[in-house]
This record gives C-alpha cells, sequence and structure tokens, in this order.
C-alpha cells in the first residue's frame, strides 16, 4: 500500500515514547532495541481487551479481537464437538457444547451469531451424532439491553431474534469469574458449566499512550483538538486511543471510536499533516456516520442507514457488502467474494487450522499459552 520511495514500513513492537526528546523507540524482529526519531508522530496504538478484572478470565477466556484470536476460537469449536462425539459422561458432553459469550454490544452479537451458524453447519454434515438440542449458546450482557449503541428497537428485535433461535440471553448479569469448566454469574453465583468463553465485554487504550506523557482522560486515551492535536503539536492521536471532540454534536459527546470515524479520521489527519509541514492552517475533523449495522448470524441482521431502521436479510446483505467494499485493493476484494461464494456452495469444514498461539488466543487445552521469552544468544 506504501508504493512511494518515500514511504516505507517497519514491522516492531513500540517500547517508549520520548516527546521531549522526539524519539520513539522499538523492539525490532532481531530484538534489538531502535530509536527512531520524528518531526511529526502519529500515535495510532489502537486497544487491547478490558478484562474489568474479572476473576480466571486472562487464563481461560477465548478473544475476540486479532485474526489469531478467530483462528484460535474456531479450532476450539471444532475441539468441542470432536470431543463431545465421543464423550460417554452427559454432564462432561454438556459442558462440551455449550458456548458463552460476554458481552452483548457489536462484536459479542456478531462472535455469536456466526458461532452458532458455523457450529449448525458443521453438525448436519460431520456429527450427526449431536443434536440440534444439546447445543446451548449463552449471551451475557452487564447492561439492561442488546446492542446499547443502537435504537432500542433494534436491540430488542436482535435479543427476540436470537431467543427464537435458542440462545439464552441474560442482560443485567455480570461475569463474576470463569473456570477451566464453568463461568459464574450474577450476584447469585449462578454457574454455567462450559469450556468455551468468549470474551468481547470491552476495550481500552494500552498504557503506553498515557506513560507517554500526554494529556489523557480517566481511560488512558489521549486528548485531542479537533484538529486531532494532542496536547503536543507535533503528536496527533487517532483511534481507539483517543479522544476527539465532535464540534457538530450538540450534547458536546466526541467521536465514537469505531472503525467508520477512524476511516475518515485518517483521511483528515494526512491533510492536516501535510499541512503543518507546508506551514499552511489545519482543519478539524467533521464526519456524520452514515449509520450502523450489526449481523446477528443466519442470514439476518439489524441497522440503521441514513437515519433509516433496517433490519433481517436486507440489513445483513448491507452488512456484508459495505464490509466487503472496505477490503483494502481489488485483487484481495477478489479473493474474497471467492471465498464467500465456495463457502455459500459447499459449506464449512471441520478442519482445525494449525497456527502458533503466542500471547493471545486459546490453545488445545483452553488454557492461554505464556508469552515466550526472546534469549539473546550473544547473552
Amino acid at each position: 500500500m506504501l508504493r512511494k520511495r518515500s514511504s516505507w514500513a517497519l514491522t516492531a513492537t513500540v517500547e517508549k515514547i520520548d516527546l521531549d526528546g522526539q524519539v520513539v523507540t522499538v523492539l525490532g524482529g532481531d530484538g534489538d532495541e531502535h530509536r527512531l526519531a520524528f518531526d511529526t508522530l502519529v500515535v495510532a496504538l489502537g486497544g487491547e481487551t478490558s478484562t474489568f478484572n474479572i476473576r480466571g478470565i486472562n487464563d481461560y477466556a477465548a478473544g475476540m479481537k486479532t485474526l489469531a484470536d478467530a483462528f484460535a476460537l474456531r479450532n476450539r469449536v471444532v475441539e468441542m464437538l470432536e470431543r463431545a462425539e465421543l464423550e460417554a459422561d452427559a454432564a462432561e458432553r454438556q459442558a462440551q457444547l455449550t458456548f458463552v459469550v460476554g458481552g452483548a454490544g457489536f462484536s459479542g452479537v456478531e462472535t455469536a451469531g456466526e458461532i452458532e451458524d458455523f457450529i449448525r453447519r458443521l453438525r448436519r454434515r460431520y456429527y450427526r451424532a449431536i443434536g440440534a438440542e444439546e447445543i446451548r449458546v449463552y449471551l451475557v450482557e452487564l447492561k439492561d439491553r442488546v446492542l446499547p449503541e443502537m435504537p432500542a428497537e433494534m436491540g430488542e428485535y436482535a435479543a427476540r431474534t436470537l431467543a427464537r433461535r435458542g440462545f439464552e440471553v441474560l442482560l443485567n448479569t455480570p461475569i463474576r469469574e470463569v473456570r477451566p469448566d464453568a463461568v459464574v454469574l450474577g450476584d447469585q453465583k449462578r454457574e454455567i458449566p462450559t469450556r468455551t468463553l468468549i470474551w468481547t465485554g470491552g476495550v481500552r487504550p494500552l498504557p503506553l499512550v498515557a506513560d507517554s506523557g500526554l494529556e489523557c482522560d480517566r481511560g488512558g486515551r489521549a486528548i485531542t483538538r479537533p484538529t486531532m492535536q494532542t496536547s503536543n503539536p507535533a503528536v496527533f492521536a487517532i483511534g481507539d486511543c483517543a479522544v476527539i471532540p465532535n464540534p457538530d454534536d450538540p450534547e458536546g459527546r466526541p467521536h465514537a471510536p469505531t472503525a467508520q470515524n477512524a476511516v475518515r479520521e485518517a483521511r483528515r489527519l494526512a491533510q492536516n499533516i501535510l499541512a503543518r509541514i507546508d506551514g499552511r492552517p489545519i482543519r478539524d475533523f467533521h464526519y456524520e456516520p452514515l449509520g450502523t449495522l450489526a449481523s446477528i448470524g443466519h442470514h439476518t441482521g439489524v441497522g440503521v442507514v441514513f437515519g433509516v431502521r433496517v433490519r433481517g436479510l436486507i440489513a445483513w446483505f448491507m452488512w456484508r457488502g459495505y464490509y466487503w467494499l472496505r477490503v483494502p485493493g481489488f485483487n484481495r476484494k477478489v479473493r474474497v467474494a471467492i471465498d464467500w461464494m465456495l463457502g455459500a456452495v459447499f459449506g464449512s469444514d471441520p478442519v482445525q487450522l494449525k497456527v502458533e498461539y503466542d500471547t493471545v488466543g486459546l490453545g488445545p487445552s483452553g488454557v492461554r499459552r505464556p508469552r515466550r521469552r526472546f534469549i539473546d544468544p550473544r547473552s
């Protein structure tokens, strides 16, 4: 994507940001630290999954943030079906066929719907010894409704649709503890025997943002002006790790940390950087979102587009079409479209993709693997 000779990309881990010295220290793949000087810095570090200090969640929960998380979860679901088909103990079999999704926002609802679709397709074709009534999927939400980012009507429709398909939707229910063999819910300490909890409960900025010395809010996100400049004029912030004021919002709310906003923020930010270099005035970021869409599985979706509320099959088509349009590059769009067509014709397969689990995702045992330590051969 960077075709200009004046541009290049480095893959490294940011270790430290020195605002006074205008230097970013990174740890490269060679195991050495490198110091990169800057005139203008864009902090776009995104966020990490927030666990709210729930006991056991780091050890026994699956995430749904990265591609590695998705691979790990897919392998985990296939493994549970493989185990359950051979399991003689009824209680253990039921635990293996029980899936709990924590969080009923966009990520939680879409994950729950896709898991149910994936299991349904695999079970009918490859695991006929497992009955449809044995599959249990729970959607657990701390707030009082599903999809709180959407109008209440859309959240209620999503909850009803999921309930008709066999989901148990638990609202106003906190997750208290995650164990290897169960999830503990609510003040009454209800236990759900399960081997798979998928956590989609929230995102927080990386601590590196606050540690850099930038002015941040209580959540650790960099506070910016409408131009996306931070407390340091040479540093801009964007995306999940930034609080960008919205001058057009009558209630004074900042721009939501969504992909739809971030794509437009990036364009305005690039123009502002060029203007700053050329000595021209920089401009505020203005954007009114086109709407929101979410899939709830089984070719069903909900959304609000240009103020019009849509649901059902048409919402699902709009949701998938929008994601397809955002895939970068024509060749990638073609590959994705072909893959979707093949999946629609031939269905899903139970192949477990052999990927390396490092600091994200679940290993085959359901426990996160410890971080691998780098050993310097010169030491």
